[in-house]
This record gives structure tokens, C-alpha cells and sequence, in this order.
């Protein structure tokens, strides 16, 4: 009301003083012929229009205002952080994330976030995250923060800040470094995950993952651990053509893609060991599928040619003279196992062997039936495009990504039924491999210890 009041004011002021300085203009004198009058009327009639426009016309000023006070903002996630998928029939969190492209935490996070089942609810990185153990980011890790937040997905360094999982069921997801995964085990339980999917082999020693075991129990949590040899078709394949054939034979040969170079990186990375790192899946097979554990097997035979046996002492990256340090691990492994019910299983492991792993089914006379190839030659050229496309990127996520997709996909629609995942390593599992890898590893290191 005063702005119409003032406005109407200064409309009145305006159309008085226009007339008065006409009239004043014309009282000087016009000698061209004009009446004085006509020209009183017509100016007066301009600023009444002048007056009226100024009057009534629009206020854009309160126009804007009110548009600004009335619309509706554009939508923003919630403060609460709910994830990148609240239709989500359950809701998961990856714990020990990595550097993209290269740690195995980030691979499935890439994977879960495109699962119509899952809302991812938060990442937990308790290196990269944590200000005093990693005070500059990586420009990679924190590109994926910032559009993780975009999501709605928080990146926190401890899982106990984020909201507590009470009240829905939640899978954690953890595949941190194996010496940090039996403390962010525990937390994750706590803070009341229902699933845990646990990256092999779960934790150092025997000991600890048969506590995590213990403790999963007391609080009623089921725990799988990430083997996906389980359920890889060439191993399937193998193993289904030896159950046609007496007596038969197989070897799995499980390949990784390092250049001799990158070997102190990667012993320095898995420092648990070629046993407990890589070869752990070909052991779960054993205890899976052969029934092969510390209590049944009756013999180890390594093969000690360097061409399938051998142990390498290599330089720590960042250490310099004169703090230089050295670690020493298998980069290849070859051996036989034996059970006491005359089972028999042979085992190839090859961190320089290249991309392509097999399963080989042999007769009892030792002659080869048929090898599995994985991936087949097909699948070959499809990867050696994709490397050839990226990379910086972890061969072994292109070979195995159908493998680690239908693993998580089999733990996800347990949890939301409630029931057991099929065809998935259970934590027994786990430790009945782990007891093995450390049985393994006594023996090869007493072989190579002259």
C-alpha cells in the first residue's frame, strides 16, 4: 500500500511540473503561430499518459520478488545422505574402497551403483579418507568423492559415521587391506550389518578370521567371502567333464597379467603372500569341490622347476639406500595335493602368465581330454581391445567382471529373501582355504629354504 501511495505521488508531481514547464516555455513566446491553448491541452494529456503509465504498469521489482519467494528450487539430495538408489531393495556399503582402476573396493562400488536391487548408502575409505595417514587425496579418488556426493553416496573414513544400519537389512561390503579387515569387520557388525561380504582371504591369519567367524555368529550375520573361481564357467565346465571320466585329473592354472618389473609393487601390496592372496581362490576350490583341508591331505608335491616354482626377493618401493627394504614372495607355484581318500588336485599359479587362465581335465593316464580356457578367444580380443581402450585399468577386472557381478548379484538376492546364498564360499569356507594357504606356504618356503 505505501508503494502504491508513493508511486501515485510521484505521478501527480510529474504531470504538474511537465504542464508548469510548458507553460513557462510558452509564456517566452512562440512566434510561429501556435495557440497557446491547444498546446496546453496536448501536453497535458501526454503526462497524464506519463502519469498513469508510472501508476499502473508492472512492478518488476515485486514481480521478481514474488516469482523467487514462490517457485520450488530445484531438488537437492537429502542431508541425510540416502544413497544413489532409495528404491533400492537393500541397501549396501563398500568398505575399503581404493584408488580407481585399481583396487578391487572401487571395482564393485562401480558395479553396485549400477544394480536396480542395491542403494549404495555410503563408502567407507579409512586410508584415502583419513587426513593424517593421506593428507593429499589422489586427484583420481577425489574426483570419485566429489561425484559420489552428487549421488547422494557419502565417503566417510570410519563406518561409524554414517547413519547406524538398524532398522534395515544392509550388506557390507569389505575388501580393505586384508591386515585392516578383522577390526573393519568388527565395526561393520556393530554398527548393525545383517550380510557381510567379506574380499578373500578375509583376514592374516587362521586365527583371526575363525574369531570374525566366532563374533559373526554371537550377532547373527551371514558372512560370504568373494571367491569367484565358484562360480566361473570354465571351472564349472571342468569339473562337470571329470565327473564323466574315471580317475580323471585336473589342474587349475590361475594367471595374473604383471610385468616382472611391477613385482615390488605387487608383493608389497598383497604382502600376505602368493598363497594367501592369489592362489586362495584355486585353494577354495580344493576345500570346495575336492575336499581338501589340513586334515585330509595327505601329501604336497611341489614342482620345483623355476618355470612353475619359483621365489623372488625384491626391492620395497620408497625405500631408499641406505633404508633400503626387501620383501620375498612366490611369483609362480606349482604342486600337487592329495587327500587321504586318494583325491588328487594339481594347482599353477603365474603372477607374469599372462591374462588368460584354464582348467585342464586329464584321464588316468595322464593324457589331456580338454582345457578350459578362460577367457576363451573371443573373449581374448574383447579384453585386449578394452586394455587397449584403458589402460590404466586392472586387467584382471575386465576378465573377471561377469564372475564378481554374479557373485554380488547371489549375495544381494539372499539377503533380501532372507535365505542362504548358493554356490557362494561361506566364512567356514574361508577358513578352512586360509588353514590351507598357510599349510602351503610352510611347505613351499621349507622346499626353498636351502
Amino acid at each position: 500500500m505505501a508503494i502504491s501511495n508513493l508511486k501515485f505521488g510521484l505521478a501527480y508531481t510529474l504531470c504538474i511540473q511537465f504542464v508548469l514547464q510548458v507553460d513557462s516555455f510558452l509564456d517566452l513566446g512562440f512566434e510561429i503561430g501556435l495557440d497557446k491553448s491547444l498546446v496546453q491541452i496536448v501536453t497535458a494529456g501526454i503526462a497524464f499518459l506519463i502519469s498513469m503509465a508510472i501508476l499502473f504498469g508492472k512492478d518488476e521489482t515485486t514481480t521478481s520478488t514474488v516469482k523467487a519467494a514462490t517457485s520450488v528450487p530445484k531438488k537437492k539430495k537429502s542431508s541425510k545422505q540416502e544413497g544413489n538408489n532409495t528404491s533400492g531393495e537393500v541397501d549396501v556399503v563398500v568398505v575399503g574402497c581404493g584408488i580407481p582402476k585399481r583396487g578391487m573396493g572401487w571395482y564393485h562400488l562401480t558395479q553396485l551403483l549400477d544394480m536396480p536391487k542395491v542403494n549404495v548408502r555410503g563408502v567407507v575409505e579409512p586410508f584415502f579418507m583419513n587426513s593424517k595417514l593421506c593428507p593429499k587425496q589422489p586427484t583420481t579418488f577425489a574426483d570419485l568423492v566429489s561425484s559420489l556426493a552428487d549421488d547422494g553416496v557419502p565417503c566417510v573414513d570410519d563406518v561409524t559415521k554414517l547413519p547406524s544400519f538398524e532398522g534395515k537389512t544392509t550388506i557390507c561390503l569389505i575388501a580393505g587391506r586384508t591386515s585392516d579387515n578383522p577390526k573393519l569387520f568388527k565395526s561393520c557388525i556393530d554398527h548393525g550389518a545383517k550380510v557381510i561380504y567379506l574380499e578373500k582371504p578375509g583376514a592374516p591369519t587362521v586365527g583371526e578370521l575363525q574369531a570374525m567367524s566366532d563374533y559373526a555368529k554371537t550377532k547373527d550375520v551371514k558372512v560370504y567371502l568373494g571367491y569367484n573361481k565358484n562360480v566361473t564357467p570354465y571351472v564349472q565346465k571342468a569339473l562337470k567333464l571329470s565327473k564323466t571320466l574315471d580317475d580323471a585329473h585336473i589342474t587349475f592354472c590361475h594367471n595374473n597379467s604383471y610385468s616382472v618389473n611391477d613385482l615390488n609393487e605387487c608383493f608389497s601390496r598383497n604382502s600376505e603372500g602368493m598363497m594367501k592372496n592369489m592362489a586362495i581362490h584355486e585353494l577354495a576350490l580344493l576345500v570346495t569341490f575336492f575336499g581338501v583341508t589340513t586334515d585330509t591331505i595327505s601329501e604336497l608335491k611341489i614342482n620345483k622347476n623355476k618355470l612353475f616354482t619359483q621365489k623372488l626377493t625384491v626391492w620395497v618401493p620408497g625405500t631408499t639406500v641406505p633404508n633400503e627394504k626387501y620383501i620375498s614372495d612366490f611369483s609362480r607355484v606349482g604342486f600337487k595335493a592329495s587327500t587321504k581318500s586318494g583325491k588328487a588336485v594339481s594347482v599353477m599359479a603365474d603372477r607374469c602368465g599372462g591374462n588368460v587362465s584354464f582348467a585342464s581335465v586329464k584321464d588316468k593316464k595322464g593324457m589331456e581330454i580338454e582345457k578350459f580356457e578362460f577367457p576363451d578367444a573371443e573373449a581374448q580380443k574383447k579384453l585386449e581391445d578394452q586394455c587397449a581402450a584403458d589402460p590404466d585399468m586392472m586387467p584382471y577386472f575386465f576378465v573377471q567382471s561377469d564372475d564378481y557381478l554374479t557373485l554380488k548379484n547371489l549375495v544381494v538376492d539372499a539377503a533380501i529373501s532372507g535365505a542362504d546364498a548358493q554356490s557362494v564360499a561361506t566364512i567356514d569356507i574361508g577358513v578352512e582355504a586360509l588353514k590351507l594357504a598357510e599349510y602351503c606356504t610352510e611347505q613351499l618356503n621349507l622346499a626353498f629354504s636351502a
